[in-house]
């Protein structure tokens, strides 16, 4: 019971984490979102360029949007166990939909749906991700208990 609760516990601060750095990106002005997504991009862009590969601004948004929320989904899919992994996805839905509301108020930022898609796939990413660390962890104490 004791290795339960300290992994939960883990858990529960990845998990704040994760709404942190969510709310830390979409939330904050752009002017200091700014510099962090040009650091995050150049990298990026210096690959796709080896690669020869042209890609637009709006596919890398897309990217970024989704990325952004698998973290949150596979946190979700984790903390809420094998009963309800699957709250995960519309949690995400929920989130998402709360920034692009919250960012009408915010200077230097444009509310968009597509955010709310992009970052829900992100977050339906991350719960199927949790999901099989869940089906692991119980494949494992099954093997165990025999």
């Amino acid at each position: 019971m004791g290795g339960r609760v300290v992994r939960n516990a883990r858990l529960s601060v990845w998990l704040g984490a994760a709404w942190l750095g969510v709310a830390a990106l979409t939330l904050a002005s752009r002017s200091l979102v700014a510099p962090a997504r040009a650091a995050l991009l150049a990298p990026i862009d210096g690959v796709l360029l080896g690669l020869d590969l042209t890609v637009t601004t709006a596919h890398l948004e897309r990217l970024l949007n989704t990325a952004l929320f698998v973290p949150l989904g596979l946190l979700l899919a984790v903390t809420l166990g094998r009963r309800w992994w699957w709250a995960g996805i519309p949690v995400g839905l929920a989130v998402s939909a709360t920034v692009e509301v919250l960012q009408r108020g915010i200077p230097g930022r444009v509310p968009d749906p597509d955010d709310v898609l992009w970052n829900t796939v992100g977050a339906a990413v991350g719960v199927a991700l949790g999901a099989l660390v869940l089906l692991g962890r119980r494949h494992r104490h099954v093997k165990q208990r025999l």
